[in-house]
């Protein structure tokens, strides 16, 4: 046995299709299969369930995968987290915009003060764009809207956004009832795209035939837009917490208020458990720290 073998069955467990496998380690397909076969032999039974339509393990599969994070993690720590030229091995952190606009500054000063020398890469993204570039990629936690996480891993955490109707001033007068939906079909619209958790607030609205409707797959592009008055949309408001300060935009009361977007870490590189979960406590740490000082507009609620 060697750790090749060990590690396309972490993977494969990870992934859950021998191709995705094949293009994360750069082999064939055969070439996957082949050493989760040689993997079976050793162990003496199957470790993945054939006769299933979708992947799943067998009993003896379950606790193998256990035993292979905990060889892969020994491998990361024998080489004492150096990538093998002296430096400290990177961190990738993959996070929608969202977080990026708020808590992971904090995040990777953090990092940066208590791991001096590690280099942190950190990719922002869609919600839908990071779930297709997760499998291919070398990243090591993750952090999605609406997205239930798939790890056993400590601390784990969920961050609440309340999510606002916001629009330019000149857009929407001044009015003392409580906007209706139907009142806010009668406006421009800027969608977020299809595959956003906060499309379905938008598409909801019957808009009226005159009625613009823009759309924009970037939060700061949709801000932009926002402050030029060419519509109204339903984002988090703490992302345009200064510019609803300034009187720049501001917060359209309705009837009902729009539910919550929930923002929670979806991955962590259980190969590298116990140095991901380092960078975890900073995460929880940080998050809870924003949320404290911005309770208007986010919750940091902590998973038992």
């Amino acid at each position: 046995m060697n750790l090749k073998h060990v590690e396309a069955f972490y993977w494969l467990c990870q992934l859950e299709t021998y191709q995705q496998v094949a293009d994360r380690l750069n082999l064939t397909q055969p070439a996957v299969s082949a050493r989760v076969r040689v993997l079976e032999s050793l162990v003496g039974k199957p470790l993945v369930d054939r006769s299933r339509a979708d992947f799943a393990l067998t009993e003896r599969g379950v606790q193998t995968l256990a035993l292979a994070e905990r060889m892969l993690e020994l491998k990361s720590s024998m080489l004492d987290g150096t990538d093998g030229s002296g430096q400290r091995a990177r961190i990738r952190i993959a996070a929608v915009s969202l977080t990026v606009k708020t808590w992971m500054p904090m995040m990777l000063s953090a990092i940066h003060a208590a791991f001096p020398g590690t280099p942190c890469d950190l990719v922002s993204a869609s919600d839908h764009q990071l779930a297709r570039y997760l499998p291919t990629a070398d990243i090591d936690l993750a952090f999605l809207s609406n997205a239930p996480p798939k790890m056993q891993i400590s601390r784990l955490f969920t961050v609440n956004y309340e999510v606002r109707w916001i629009a330019h001033p000149d857009v929407v007068p001044g009015k003392t009832a409580p906007f209706r939906t139907q009142d806010l079909s009668h406006f421009p619209v800027v969608h977020y795209p299809r595959t956003s958790p906060l499309f379905p607030l938008t598409s909801e609205l019957d808009s009226a035939a005159s009625a613009d409707q823009h759309s924009s797959n970037s939060l700061g592009t949709l801000i932009w837009m926002l402050k030029q008055g060419l519509g109204i949309a339903a984002i988090p408001a703490v992302s345009v917490e200064e510019e609803l300060a300034a009187g720049e935009l501001q917060v359209i009361e309705t009837e009902t208020v729009p539910r919550v977007l929930k923002v929670r870490c979806a991955y962590a590189n259980m190969a590298r458990k116990e140095r991901v979960a380092q960078f975890l406590d900073i995460a929880y740490d940080s998050a809870r720290t924003f949320c404290q000082s911005h309770p208007d507009w986010c919750e940091f609620v902590a998973d038992e």
